[in-house]
């Protein structure tokens, strides 16, 4: 699914496609989303004007010059891009809404969805935005020092494995599977130890592989195993460059080891063995500190 460069990408490449836009009427598909949303629902933003687009963790959002905002979760499979009104519109388009900038052809923005995971919903105002952002821990692509001293702490307080803890979006916001193992190579830490076992100087490495991990795949604008495309329909081409995720069997960038795979929490945890050697005290087990798959659904 994607995550936080993801989403970042699409931003990046949304926003000027649509900053200074005026949005027609909403057509919403019969078929209900993550959260059930309809043409009447999204009524409200014809005649606005998008102003910017933002975005925190996994979760984007067009932000209108009357303060409320069009907010969209991409769950597994969801794609937004913006296309030729004259343009026939894709098989699970669930989402359309005209743009109006009086410059060239008419265009829409394009929500689609095959699995319908995803969600767009309206936000009525600047301070439901604030509200859904205090839902998240801090964005992992934008940490301070603050946030990073955050992540850190509340990594080394839960007795979850690191990388669940990771996928954790109250830890810290847009990552998921694909950067938690990254991010877990790249500190040399054994993806199924406790957060609780770790060091100050641990927890510190734990968290700057998270930033190296999502500022990569931003600067290689995301990682494209199936669905995921940027607001023009391009796939990113960081999956070419991962270190160990999806890359069972194959030798390690760094000391040549088999990667392996196990699963925790219902997901895939690939590692190097050798990079990432277990601790006999940790007594943790592929999937220790697991969380419910409910809780992950709709999550990669």
């Amino acid at each position: 699914m994607p995550e936080g460069p993801e989403v970042e990408t699409i931003a990046r490449s949304l926003r000027p496609l649509v900053v200074g836009a005026r949005l027609g009427k909403p057509w919403v598909s019969r078929l209900k989303l993550r959260t059930p949303i309809t043409s009447a629902g999204l009524a409200p933003v014809a005649g606005r004007v998008v102003t910017d687009v933002a975005r925190h963790g996994k979760v984007l959002w067009l932000v209108l010059d009357s303060g409320a905002a069009v907010v969209v979760r991409l769950g597994m499979t969801g794609q937004l891009t913006v296309a030729l009104s004259s343009t026939t519109s894709p098989p699970h388009t669930h989402v359309r809404i005209p743009l109006a900038d009086g410059a060239g052809a008419a265009r829409e923005l394009r929500y689609r969805d095959p699995r319908r995971f995803g969600e767009v919903t309206l936000a009525q105002s600047a301070n439901d935005v604030v509200a859904l952002r205090h839902t998240m821990g801090p964005d992992g692509i934008a940490l301070d020092d603050a946030g990073r001293t955050a992540v850190a702490a509340a990594i080394r307080r839960t007795a979850r494995a690191i990388k669940v803890a990771l996928l954790d979006q109250q830890v810290v916001a847009g990552v998921g599977n694909i950067y938690a193992a990254e991010a877990c190579f790249l500190a040399k830490l054994d993806p199924a130890r406790p957060g609780t076992s770790l060091s100050a100087r641990e927890a510190k490495a734990l968290v700057a592989g998270v930033e190296a991990s999502l500022h990569q795949g931003v600067q290689r604008r995301g990682t494209s195993f199936s669905d995921y495309v940027d607001a023009d329909g391009v796939v990113g081409d960081n999956a070419q460059h991962l270190w160990v995720f999806q890359r069972e069997g194959e030798p390690c960038r760094v000391c040549g080891h088999t990667i392996e795979r196990s699963v925790q929490g219902a997901r895939s945890t690939f590692w190097c063995p050798r990079c990432q050697r277990r601790r006999r005290s940790a007594g943790a087990v592929p999937g220790a500190g697991e969380v419910s798959s409910d809780r992950l659904r709709g999550r990669r």
